[in-house]
């Protein structure tokens, strides 16, 4: 066994051995044989649990015997949920639970962790009511414990068993009586809880910590006194002695008593609930008092009662009011343990955090301790005199103020303690003399009055803190004053000459601590002046009221003549006169003879002190005075006055005061005073902060006139739309609304204050966290008013009023629709049920509203290139033309800040408001179907603004963010308009019908208006295809019809595009079919342009109904033979020819099996259509979209039919020239950038089909394609990134044939591609780019350009490679992209890029759809292909011009994602050289090792090998390759060296990548150089020279 086990096993037999040593017997001669003395020990025997049928209650038995808290209440949890569980049936547990739990539940209950002592009582409880009268005959083993925790001192477990308690016994009669029926099981728990359990045995000494132990071991003998004192409380007094030994037994235990000392003050306040229980029953005669004598006076007096004095000192009293005899017969103690010392002592300790109730206690204890222990009397009565009396005269005064004095005495018991130190020093007044009561007071009285005046350090035992202070001081006061007269007149007049002195000795202006002296002197007066009320009006004699007027008006004159000699700055003495005036005014102002001196002083000297710091308590004081004759020409000339002098701090002060003044309107001033506060409020909002005190005291003062207010509040409104006057503006308004909330609420409503809520909206958006919120905060106090019941209704009108401005109108000061919107939706939802339908008809815009903000979209043409993207396709071109209209529409649109019209605002702001609430179910039908047609009108005009952004749109600005944004709102919008097309039938139905007909008349004629509503029709139309829905509607008097004669052709086109019956559609393609022709388009270019839009709707309808093969063949060949001839002969309406290209590319593939000459003509006239947009210019959308749609068809059908071979034969006679026609394309496109204009982006995608899938083999582009890599656009930089990316490296092996041959060949790159990779562009931007759509295109032109410019090295030879790394190092490309490379992926980030979950040796655009992860999967590739292919320049830019902080992150991160890669290509290059070598002549042998990153090199000699080993770094190409000898063999070591040395220049000043190559190949001509005219001896076999024509002899031999 090891040691640590041993000590183990020992302290568990100690912790037995001890547990049991006083229950000797229990046990018998086996410890672990019999149940245990005491149910809360901690050892015990735990129940059989093989009983219990449930394995999950077994479990948690097992559980709670666990030492761990959190395991005990687990279990414990588990135990509860099975008991409320069904398995539970209605008799409760079964018997097995019931007696294990019974066992275990006494010393569950008193365990140490809290949460398992509250669940084990909540437990019990659960399991006694569900067992009902079951738990009777288990009451005695448990009502002990479970009565004890009603006591414990966790208010939560306390609770949770009483509650457990009352669960069971619901009734107070039935608690009494289970305290009656088992007091003797009760009083025998207590009794061992309190005399035979101990630390030891409670707790386990092993895992148990000391302080835990004596926490639980208080906490149980706690409890079980308490249990006896409520017993005693409760229980009948012939009951409790009735066969009740236990009973006895705790009452004369000596151990019991000796707890009213102990540590813990819960156990001490337990022992003290005991003993005041039994005091309170009578029962003092069953306990000793002696003992009580000892250990409840003598020993507990001595102690520190923190947490229990108050209880002590209430016990304490109660005892010696019916046993005296504790404090003499029975108290042992003497000389220094006497009991006077002993209280002497307690009573200097204070109250030790009790209630101030603990000094009331005292003051009774007092008056009940017998005389014989004399602590009321003198300390030496008989040998001190009269002047000898001192502090320490009289102990019981100096220990109660001692205790007072402490600084753990709670401020708010002072009150109390001081109350009682003068009760008791009035106790001690009768017995003296009356030169020893004078004396007395002196000591004991009087300083508690100079302390009040002046506090001083020295006196701050005298101190009386908290709010009882001026009473206490009031209550010394009239002790002295009632007992010795002489002395209260002499002290007044010494404090009154102190004061005074105060006043003079108070420190000049010039003095650092001048405001502090001033302030404690206005402080001291304030507290001086008020003792004086309480002495005039209080029951005092006359002399005392005497007094009093002489020391004040001597004062007064002190004060006043202070102020003249020091011409106001002292302004204490005026702050006193001030005081004076206002609380005594029976000595002031009522005295004639003070009086006139302060009426003199006033007219003599005031005016030349307004001015002086003095000012605010002069003019204060002045007020006592208005009704005196000539005041009011002195106001007059006091206002003139300051308004007259320079603003300066005292001045403001002084008008402060002045303005405060009540009923100052009264005295003829508001005229003067108004034009102050005016100014002043200017000052205030242009930033001066000194004036906003002025502001607020005159909004404070209800005498000024209402006008002055609505001035105030007009001018702070006004503020909030000046930007250096916001933040101003928004304090004043929260000044006003804190003085007067209900002006504010008035002012909200009327004409003048409309603005104000709407500019708190607005500013509670301000990027300024202060501004917005001020205006929040503020916003909601004025909406939080209650003035009146009105006041809700004022502020709901007044917002419904500012959501209606705010939609209708735009500027850059409109509210956001998110404000708008919110406050809507707060609206609605605060209205009653009543007004909801009101509320929601006023809040959503009615058709005066959407028509005001829509009808200029609506008048306005849209661009021609939407052609391609709408439901109504070439209808487009038919839109009618008015320049003028065009002109007025882009001067007339008001934005807000964003750029947002009030169109957009009005319908995002519906979008929002119907997401939100059910509002628009509450208006009316007509009202819902007006929404309804706006809203879809909306859908269009705002996806024609995201597809092509007009200088004059929805929105004016496009920025990636907004733009997404946007597109959610159209989004929501559409899914709204979804919802209500299946809204519950029949309105449903009835709004639906109705809005279609509102559509189809709008869609009559050729205006913009018509044009939108056909295409609002059409999207209605197959949404309720979509649902099912269409079949539902009534045809109405306005039944579309198919009418190709009519003026509306938009109402046909909208009905041919809508049209559920495809047979229908069909017929009516044949007819226009016809029509077409035998129709000249050159005759009727109107007509034939109409009939050729409503022929393509009509063909696009049957491809989406899959009906397109109905059509007569012949009929289409004549067709297309007719249109072919149109479009060679010349047609020049460019509309036509794009709805003619268009009719072809759907009807080609109905005649894709006939034969005919008609197939060539096609292919020209397409390569012809690109040909001549290219020529003229021509910037078409749908035109070029055209003409691609029917190369794509051409080639499609040429390339899928092969027995159609007119068709097969005409394409490869006119491929190349169709080929050329697109790549003459694609670089005219290139000129325009597509990123804001969706058709444009589609063509060009198509364009990009057609020209990458694949790729012609036969494609050259002679250097034509370098400049679309610069383009601005996406599409057609791929294109021409793949279509130079596939023709590149195909070049190089042609070049490198040619370089063979021609030994002066140079090779340069392209001028255009080294262009593109000289600066790169937006290099400090990537990192704040918007990634939401896509990579930035300039920078990804010039990633892509060096792809291409590293494509050069593919295939090309190593002279090639060094050209082209010559080309390289002569301009800065590579330093500026290494920079910038760096910065992206390591310097700009807090975290470097992690290489790992990319592969930096491959890149294609098509794998990241991520914009970001596309950036950094490109540079990391260009990255890789910088290393690999231009080594040396790579390694120079990262010695010498890589900043010094990023040189070395940059090291670390390549060598872990990079240099690894760089390095397996290097290898992998030398691998497939070494076959193509002939080693037959030279031979060489390469072992390369990849793993290690190193290759040998070998050349044999014979039995021997001369060879080198290069060593590629982690940190390759940084840091150089290393040569290292390996075996030297008829070479000198300095040749050896030499060509070690030349070997590893050759390496690592290459330039490019398979330098190792060429190391090798140095090396092994240096080998093969040196081995001529070498041998081996014959003899010694060591290499010597021979004559070379002597050396192929030896060879052969």
């Amino acid at each position: 066994m090891s040691k640590k086990q041993f000590k183990s096993q020992a302290s568990s037999s100690r912790a037995i051995s001890s547990t049991f040593a006083d229950t000797t017997g229990t046990f018998g001669n086996s410890t672990f044989g019999a149940a245990p003395a005491s149910p809360l020990s901690y050892v015990y025997e735990f129940p059989d649990l093989s009983r219990i049928s449930e394995p999950n209650v077994v479990v948690a038995f097992k559980n709670l015997q666990k030492k761990d808290g959190t395991t005990k209440a687990k279990a414990l949890e588990d135990l509860q949920a099975y008991v409320i569980s069904e398995k539970v049936g209605e008799e409760g547990v079964e018997s097995p639970v019931l007696e294990t739990w019974i066992n275990l539940y006494p010393r569950t209950s008193i365990d140490s962790s809290r949460r398992v002592r509250q669940l084990a009582h909540t437990l019990h409880g659960e399991i006694s009511s569900s067992c009902g009268k079951r738990i009777a005959r288990y009451m005695p083993m448990v009502v002990g414990a479970w009565l004890a925790g009603l006591h414990d001192n966790d208010k939560l477990v306390g609770r949770a068993a009483q509650e457990a308690f009352q669960n069971v016994f619901s009734i107070r009669s039935k608690q009494d009586n289970v305290w009656l029926i088992y007091r003797k099981a009760i009083f025998e728990y207590c009794r061992d809880a309190i005399l035979r359990e101990d630390v030891r045995t409670l707790s386990d000494e092993r895992t148990t910590s000391p302080d835990v132990a004596e926490a639980k071991y208080a906490r149980v003998i706690g409890t079980a006194l308490l249990t006896v004192s409520s017993a005693v409380a409760i229980l009948p007094a012939n009951e409790l002695q009735l066969h009740n030994e236990p009973y006895r037994e705790i009452l004369r235990a000596q151990s019991v008593w000796k707890l009213a000392s102990h540590d813990d003050p819960f156990v001490r306040k337990a022992v003290y609930s005991m003993l005041w229980s039994l005091l309170q029953n009578s029962e003092v005669n069953v306990i000793d008092h002696s003992l009580i004598g000892t250990y409840v006076v003598q020993e507990a007096l001595n102690i520190d009662q923190t947490g229990s004095a108050y209880e002590y000192s209430k016990t304490l009293t109660k005892l010696t009011a019916a046993c005296p005899d504790v404090w003499t017969a029975h108290y042992t103690g003497s000389g220094k343990h006497s009991a006077n010392k002993r209280l002497y002592q307690f009573l200097s300790r204070g109250s030790r955090g009790g209630p101030p109730d603990f000094w009331k206690q005292i003051l009774l204890l007092v008056h009940e301790i017998p005389s014989e222990v004399n602590c009321s009397a003198r300390k030496q009565p008989d040998d001190t005199t009269i002047s000898e009396i001192t502090i320490s005269s009289y102990p019981l005064l100096d220990a109660i103020q001692s205790g007072i004095g402490r600084k753990d005495e709670h401020p708010a018991n002072h009150g109390e303690a001081w109350r009682t130190y003068l009760s008791i020093a009035k106790f001690y007044l009768p017995s003296l003399s009356i030169p020893e009561i004078r004396r007395f007071l002196e000591v004991y009285g009087v300083p508690i009055m100079e302390q009040y005046l002046t506090p001083k350090t020295k006196g701050e035992r005298w101190a009386v803190l908290g709010p009882e202070r001026d009473n206490i001081y009031k209550e010394a006061m009239r002790l002295i004053s009632e007992s010795c007269p002489e002395l209260f007149e002499l002290t007044w007049n010494n404090l009154s000459y102190s004061f005074v002195q105060e006043l003079h000795l108070s420190l000049p202006e010039q003095s650092k601590d001048f405001t502090r002296s001033q302030d404690s002197i206005i402080l001291a007066a304030e507290r001086w002046y008020a003792l004086h009320p309480s002495i005039i009006r209080g029951a005092f004699s006359e002399s005392g009221r005497a007094t009093l007027l002489s020391s004040t008006r001597s004062e007064v004159g002190a004060a006043i003549a202070m102020l003249g000699s020091r011409n106001g700055k002292p302004y204490c003495a005026a702050a006193a006169l001030e005081a004076a005036v206002r609380r005594v005014p029976e000595l002031t102002t009522q005295v004639n003879a003070t009086k006139e001196i302060l009426l003199n002083f006033i007219k003599a000297n005031v005016p030349a002190l307004l001015l002086s710091p003095s000012s605010p308590y002069l003019i204060r004081m002045l007020n006592a005075f208005e009704n005196e004759p000539g005041m009011e020409e002195f106001w007059h000339e006091s206002i003139h006055t300051l308004t007259n002098s320079p603003d300066t701090p005292i001045k403001l002060r002084a008008l402060q005061s002045l303005i405060s003044l009540p009923e100052l309107g009264k005295k003829g001033l508001a005229g003067e005073v108004v034009a102050v506060v005016k100014r002043s409020l200017h000052q205030a909002l242009n930033g001066n902060r000194d004036f906003w005190p002025l502001v607020s005291a005159a909004m404070s003062n209800p005498s000024l006139s209402d006008g002055l207010t609505e001035h105030m509040l007009v001018r702070m409104t006004k503020s909030l739309s000046i930007e250096t006057e916001i933040l101003m503006g928004l304090h004043g308004l929260n000044l006003v609304t804190e003085e007067d909330a209900s002006a504010v609420l008035g002012f909200t409503s009327s004409p003048k204050g409309a603005t104000l809520l709407s500019r708190l909206l607005f500013l509670m958006e301000s990027p300024s966290l202060t501004i917005s919120r001020g205006a929040q905060n503020l916003d909601s106090a004025i909406r939080n008013m209650d003035a009146s019941e009105a006041a809700p209704r004022l502020v709901q009108s007044s917002m419904i009023s500012i959501i209606k401005d705010g939609i209708e109108t735009a500027d850059a000061t409109s509210l956001s629709i998110v404000s708008l919107e919110s406050e809507a939706t707060e609206l609605f939802r605060r209205a009653s049920s009543e007004e909801k339908s009101n509320v929601a008809e006023a809040l959503l815009p009615d058709a005066a509203q959407w028509s005001s903000v829509f009808t200029p979209f609506l008048l306005h043409r849209p661009d021609t290139s939407l052609a391609i993207t709408n439901s109504l396709g070439g209808a487009l071109h038919i839109v009618d033309r008015h320049p003028e209209l065009t002109a007025a529409f882009a001067d007339s649109i008001p934005r807000d800040a964003n750029g947002y019209s009030s169109a957009l605002r009005m319908a995002w702001y519906v979008v929002a408001l119907c997401e939100s609430s059910n509002m628009f179910d509450m208006i009316a039908p007509g009202h819902k179907a007006v929404v309804f047609q706006y809203m879809a009108l909306f859908v269009q005009l705002a996806t024609d603004n995201l597809s092509v952004l007009p200088v004059q749109g929805l929105w004016s600005r496009s920025q990636t963010q907004q733009e997404a944004m946007l597109s959610e709102v159209v989004a929501q919008a559409q899914l709204l308009i979804a919802t209500w097309l299946r809204g519950p039938m029949p309105l449903g139905l009835e709004l639906i019908e109705l809005t279609r007909d509102t559509f189809i008349r709008s869609s009559g004629g050729t205006s913009t208006i018509a044009y939108y509503s056909a295409r609002a029709y059409v999207a209605v139309t197959l949404e309720l295809e979509e649902t099912n829905l269409s079949g539902l509607i009534k045809r109405g008097q306005h039944d579309p019809k198919v009418d190709r004669t009519t003026t509306n052709p938009f109402t046909t086109i909208a009905v041919l595009t809508s049209m559920e019956d495809p047979k229908l559609v069909l017929r009516t393609c044949n007819k226009m079919i016809a029509d077409l022709t035998s129709l000249k388009a050159v005759d009727d270019l109107a007509k034939s342009l109409q009939e050729f839009v409503m022929l393509n709707s009509a063909l696009r309808r049957l491809q989406d109904l899959e009906h397109l093969d109905g059509f007569p063949q012949p009929r289409l060949v004549f067709f297309t033979k007719h249109i072919a001839s149109q479009l060679l002969e010349g047609c020049k309406d460019l509309p036509v020819i794009t709805e003619m290209h268009k009719v072809l590319a759907l009807i080609l593939s109905l005649v894709q099996d006939v034969y005919g000459s008609f197939w060539e003509d096609v292919i020209e006239i397409l390569v012809i259509g690109c040909n001549s947009a290219v020529r003229e210019q021509v910037h078409d959308v749908p035109f070029l979209h055209a003409c691609v749609k029917l190369h794509e068809t051409m080639r499609r059908l040429a390339t899928t039919v092969d027995q159609n071979e007119d068709l097969t034969e005409a394409w490869s006679r006119k491929q190349s020239a169709a080929t050329k026609s697109l790549f003459g394309l694609l670089k005219f496109q290139a000129k325009l950038p597509d990123d804001a204009n969706q058709p444009r982006r589609i063509l060009n995608e198509l364009l990009e089909h057609q020209l990458t899938s694949p790729i012609p083999s036969d494609f050259d582009s002679k250097g034509e394609l370098y400049p679309v890599l610069a383009c601005e656009s996406a599409a057609l930089q791929h294109t021409a990134y793949e279509m130079l990316h596939k023709e590149i490296p195909k070049n190089q092996e042609d070049l490198s044939i040619e370089a063979a041959l021609s030994q002066n060949l140079e090779a340069k790159l392209p001028e255009e591609i080294l262009s593109l990779i000289i600066v790169v562009p937006r290099h400090n931007e990537p990192l704040v780019v918007d990634w939401e759509t896509a990579l930035p295109l300039s920078l990804r032109g010039y990633l892509l350009s060096w792809i291409l410019v590293f494509d050069h090295w593919t295939n090309a030879s190593y002279k090639l490679q060094c050209d082209y790394v010559t080309c390289i190092k002569e301009g800065t490309y590579l330093n500026h992209f290494l920079t910038f490379a760096s910065d992206y992926l390591i310097g700009s980030r807090a975290k470097p890029i992690d290489g790992s979950r990319y592969s930096p040796e491959t890149y294609s655009a098509s794998l990241e759809d991520d914009p970001e992860k596309d950036t950094t999967a490109l540079i990391l590739h260009v990255y890789y292909l910088c290393l690999k292919n231009l080594p040396t320049l790579s390694k120079s830019w990262w010695r010498d011009a890589c900043s010094r902080q990023l040189q070395k992150p940059t090291g670390a991160w390549t060598e872990k994602y990079i240099s690894p890669l760089v390095i397996t290509a290097e290898l992998a290059t030398v691998t497939a050289w070494l076959p193509s070598q002939d080693t037959s002549s030279e031979p060489l042998i390469v072992k390369v090792s990849p793993r290690a990153h190193e290759l040998t090199a070998s050349y044999p000699l014979d039995e021997q090998y001369m060879s080198i080993r290069i060593i590629l770094p982690p940190t390759y190409p940084f840091v150089p390759v290393l040569v290292e000898s390996g075996h030297r063999v008829g070479i000198d070591e300095k040749k050896w060296r030499s060509w070690l040395l030349t070997t590893a220049g050759v390496i690592n000043f290459s330039g490019t990548s398979g330098a190792i190559i060429e190391g090798l190949v140095s090396w092994r001509k240096n080998v093969t150089g040196a081995l001529k005219g070498q041998s081996e001896c014959a003899i010694c076999y060591s290499v010597e020279f021979v004559p070379w024509e002597l050396l192929v002899q030896v060879v052969s031999e």
